[in-house]
Formats: structure tokens, C-alpha cells, sequence
């Protein structure tokens, strides 16, 4: 039995109603959603499975490039078997779930009676795919799952220091079996009510301090700095402020962390606002832009995009526009967290070296 992490990253309003009302995982993927895929690939000798794999990815026009994102569809069709067990992180929380089907299936074996997505929306299957009536859902396969701590597990409270780092990890899905002892700690805390509280108790009580410091104390350059800072400490090979009003350019990052070896960008949208206020969708717009127009690059780099905000919160609007366009959303108080976490001793230095 091996143990994973895997991000919702695709379609949440529908993704995490189907792994929480209905107890199915999903991935995107749609444009190899057919039985005929899966067969191809699980019906050969597993030394040969990879290079099926790939020449099936290279047949389909649009993924000749063989973008680096083809891993999650692997580790997801290929990796998991059943009996594993499944880390789904959520804001500031996870769940863990058990593979109980033999195998993943494509979309089309779904039985979307009475399925709907989180605004109450029907969905049906039209053509082989998950619709909501006007649009293609970009889910491709799914495996069956049963729940094993379902609600979801504060990460302060259950999440000890090495599940805590592996929560952060940013790709779709990858194996943690290496810390299988911290999740089933995290499990077992959990089910008995008894948090690991030190943390929790120590955090909960700077964090405030923490983010009234940050927004009396700083202006929206040095915020920007400050979360170029936050990249740097967690293993940015190269960090960057792209200069601004750039011609030419479609929408809109402030900082660029991109972590080399994982193969990743991080496009960051930085909003400097009075910690009472929120956050609105011009920055989840821009950045979303800003992201869409870098995916034109055949670069095999894995990209994602943040708003970085130090309000309290994001309005609504904005929150429903960063689910549907998968933008990862940061308040003040998750921000400080993380300052906090990354370490702060450095922070008078990086202000006054920048």
C-alpha cells in the first residue's frame, strides 16, 4: 500500500462535490477520456507501459510537446492501485481517503444522475464528457473511494511538521508513503479529537500580531518584497519583480518564483490592501491572463498562479472566479502564517537590502 497527495486542481465546483457527496477522485485529462486509453495502457506489461503511455499523449495534437503535467495523468492511471491511501489537501485543511475501485475509469462510466456542482448546477453526460449544459467539464478519469477521515483535518491542528511541508507542495499528485507515519498520526489524532496543539496554540496567537505588523509597517513595493522573500526561503532557484506597464503585456504578475528542479513557475498577483477590507476578481483576472498567455510556451514548466493579498478576505465573486480558473488564493492571515512558517529573522535585511 503507498500513500499520495493529490490536488484538486481542476474544476473544483464539480471535483470536490463528486469526491465529497459521491466519493469519487478526479483528474482532468478530458482529451484521453475513453476506455480504449486505459485499456491500451493497463493491458500491456508494466516494463512497457511508459512508452504506450507516450506515444498515446504524443498521437494527440494539442499534447505533442509531451508537457511536463503528463506525470500527474500517469502517477494517477498508472501509480495508484487500490488499497492506497489518498492525502486531497483544502485551505488550511485535508482529507484521506482509501482506493477502492480496481482500477480508474474514464469519466464516461460515471452515473451523473442527480450530480450537481456546488451553485446547484445539473450536470449530465453528453459525448463521453461531464457538461453543465453550455460547457465541456475537463474531467477525464476518476477513481472510487471511500473516506477515512472525510471532513475535513485542520493542518494546525493534526498536521505535524512533515505533512505540514508536504501539504505545500504545489504539483497535482505525488507519492508521499515516505511520511505514511505522519498521516496516519494526523488520522488517528483526528478520529480521537486530540489536536497536536503546540503549534496550533503558538500560531494562532502571533499570527494577528504578525499581519497588523506587516500592514502598518510596510507599502505595496515592500509587500511585494516580502513575498519574493517568502519564494526565495522556500527554495526558489531564481525570484523576480517583473518591471510594470510592460508593452505589450497581457495581464498582470508582480513576483515570478520559479523552482527548477520540479520544473515549476509561480505567477504571484500581489495585493497591498488595510487588513479589514477584501479583495475583489481584478487581481484573479489578471493574473489568470497573465498566467494563460505564459501556457503558450513550449517550455515543459509546470505553471500556477497566486494572489497574494494582505486582506482579511476575497469577495465572492472573486473566490467563485479562482475556482473556475484554478488561481490559488492567499488572505492576510494564511500570508503571515506563512511568514511565519518560512522563518521571519531575515525580514529587517530583505527590507532594507531591496
Amino acid at each position: 500500500m503507498n500513500y499520495w497527495l493529490h490536488r484538486i486542481s481542476h474544476h473544483a465546483e464539480v471535483s470536490y462535490p463528486l469526491l465529497f457527496d459521491n466519493n469519487v477522485l478526479t483528474i482532468g485529462f478530458s482529451d484521453f477520456a475513453n476506455q480504449g486509453f486505459l485499456d491500451s495502457l493497463l493491458q500491456v506489461e508494466e516494463s512497457k507501459r511508459w512508452s504506450v503511455f507516450e506515444q498515446m499523449i504524443k498521437e494527440e495534437e494539442k499534447w505533442r510537446n509531451l508537457p511536463r503535467t503528463r506525470y500527474n495523468l500517469w502517477r494517477f492511471i498508472e501509480g495508484f492501485k487500490k488499497g492506497d491511501k489518498v492525502v486531497v489537501p483544502s485551505q488550511g485543511a485535508f482529507s484521506v481517503f482509501e482506493l477502492v475501485s480496481e482500477t480508474p475509469q474514464p469519466i464516461s462510466n460515471l452515473n451523473t444522475k442527480d450530480l450537481k456542482d456546488w451553485n446547484g448546477n445539473s450536470l449530465k453526460m453528453q459525448d463521453g464528457h461531464i457538461s453543465d449544459g453550455t460547457d465541456k467539464i475537463d474531467l477525464g478519469f476518476y477513481w472510487g473511494v471511500k473516506p477515512i477521515a472525510k471532513k475535513k483535518i485542520s493542518r494546525k491542528d493534526f498536521a505535524d511538521s512533515a505533512l505540514t511541508s508536504r501539504l505545500k507542495y504545489r504539483t497535482t499528485n505525488t507519492e508521499i508513503s515516505d511520511i505514511k507515519d505522519s498521516v496516519e498520526k494526523a488520522i488517528s489524532a483526528f478520529k480521537e479529537n486530540k489536536p497536536i496543539n503546540l503549534y496550533s496554540e503558538i500560531l494562532d496567537k502571533i499570527t494577528k500580531k504578525v499581519l497588523e505588523s506587516l500592514t502598518s509597517k510596510l507599502n505595496p513595493d515592500k509587500f511585494e518584497k516580502l513575498v519574493k522573500f517568502y519564494f526565495e526561503r522556500n527554495g526558489a532557484t531564481e525570484t523576480l519583480i517583473p518591471a510594470k506597464n510592460a508593452k505589450g503585456k497581457e495581464g498582470d504578475a508582480d513576483v515570478i518564483a520559479i523552482f527548477e528542479p520540479i520544473r515549476t513557475i509561480i505567477y504571484a498577483q500581489v495585493k497591498f490592501h488595510k487588513t479589514d477590507s477584501e479583495t475583489n476578481e481584478w487581481a484573479v483576472e489578471q493574473i489568470n491572463d497573465f498566467r494563460n498567455n505564459k501556457e503558450t510556451m513550449d517550455d515543459d514548466y509546470t505553471k500556477i498562479a497566486w494572489v497574494v493579498s494582505s486582506a482579511k478576505s476575497f469577495t465572492e465573486k472573486s473566490v467563485k472566479l479562482a475556482q473556475d480558473k484554478n488561481v490559488h488564493l492567499i488572505d492576510g492571515n494564511r500570508f503571515a502564517e506563512m511568514i511565519i512558517e518560512a522563518g521571519i529573522f531575515d525580514l529587517n535585511k530583505v527590507m532594507q537590502n531591496n
